[in-house]
């Protein structure tokens, strides 16, 4: 089987135009899944010729999220690529977090893609991103699994823009060894840990990772 980044750029390569003017973005949490897309993507648009900007969120739910938001900008600079840090502000619910939150997070992403005039958004989802989708639905739920390519799932913010995940056929610890073989290093969200989420119950079945 060929090697982890030779696969996700085959995905780029299917989906992503060289040479265009117009830049992509993607999302950078700071965990290992996210940096490892980030990390290869990089490597991919300098070779394409493509203009890249990384996008941060802050949930405003851990009191460790500007050093991560910090940390995310220190990526971005040493890939010497143009940053933006977002921010979900105001009230959180006290039910059904997790569903606003990633409503939250797409929204402030789409408008800061298209913002920056990128039309497509690349996100870090993986192959332990489907299992767990699958498990949430055996429990009960009715999350869908995540597509490699698919329209953004906001509106009216996401209008025009596409998300790409470029990882769904890799698994958090063959990007983490990938990481590590490089001397690169994560966030872990704590989050992902906490047994009242049911995300977190379905990846507590399989080796730790983030979303």
């Amino acid at each position: 089987m060929r090697g982890l980044e030779a696969r996700v750029r085959a995905v780029l390569d299917r989906h992503l135009q060289p040479g265009s003017p117009r830049p992509i973005a993607v999302a950078l949490s700071g965990g290992g899944d996210s940096l490892a897309l980030t990390l290869i993507v990089d490597r991919w648009a300098r070779d394409a010729g493509r203009p890249l900007v990384i996008l941060t969120v802050d949930h405003r739910l851990q009191a460790a999220g500007a050093d991560w938001t910090r940390a995310c900008a220190d990526v971005a600079r040493r890939l010497d690529r143009p940053s933006r840090a977002l921010a979900w502000e105001g009230d959180k619910p006290a039910t059904g977090l997790p569903a606003a939150a990633r409503a939250a997070r797409h929204g402030l992403l789409a408008d800061a893609a298209r913002e920056a005039g990128a039309r497509v958004l690349l996100m870090g989802h993986t192959a332990d991103d489907i299992l767990e989708a699958g498990r949430m639905r055996a429990a009960g739920a009715t999350t869908p699994d995540p597509r490699t390519w698919a329209p953004s799932p906001v509106w009216p913010n996401g209008r025009g823009l596409f998300v790409l995940r470029p990882l769904l056929g890799a698994g958090r610890a063959e990007l983490r060894d990938w990481l590590r073989a490089r001397g690169e290093t994560w966030i872990d969200d704590p989050a992902n840990l906490d047994p009242s989420y049911a995300r977190s119950r379905a990846r507590a079945q399989s080796a730790g990772g983030e979303e």
